[in-house]
């Protein structure tokens, strides 16, 4: 759900109008504004797996992915990767998008994480992500 959030067009064009605007040129202002858009999403999907939707919810889910079983998890670093690369890397132009999307058709792939099974109230996280997903 995440990595669907982070891929919405919508939030993707608030996210190139922050890379290119007025804060982008301070470097802890932009952080602050990235961080308060991330967290919008982070707010709305979050509570759907018992977390909170704030920065403290943020916190206490990247402590479930450091435990063993999600940290060494394959899948689970490929969607970590595919949600960097949507918050670090610069948009590909609208012409590399039109290119990429006339070549590649795919469709997205529920991923379901589990916590370990034998923790009282182990829940899961299901991700949505497009089957043609790459690290790189």
């Amino acid at each position: 759900d995440l990595l669907q959030g982070f891929s919405d067009e919508g939030f993707r064009q608030k996210l190139a109008e922050l890379r290119h605007g007025p804060s982008s040129q301070n470097s802890n202002k932009f952080r602050a504004e990235r961080q308060k858009l991330v967290l919008a999403v982070q707010s709305e999907v979050l509570p759907k797996y018992g977390f909170e939707g704030s920065l403290s919810g943020v916190l206490q889910m990247m402590q479930a992915f450091n435990e063993p079983h999600l940290a060494q998890n394959e899948e689970v670093f490929r969607l970590g990767g595919a949600i960097e690369q949507i918050l670090t890397a610069e948009p590909p132009s609208a012409s590399e998008q039109e290119h990429a999307s006339s070549k590649i058709e795919s469709k997205n792939v529920r991923v379901r994480l589990v916590q370990h099974p034998e923790e009282e109230g182990a829940g899961h996280l299901d991700v949505h992500v497009s089957e043609a997903a790459t690290m790189g």
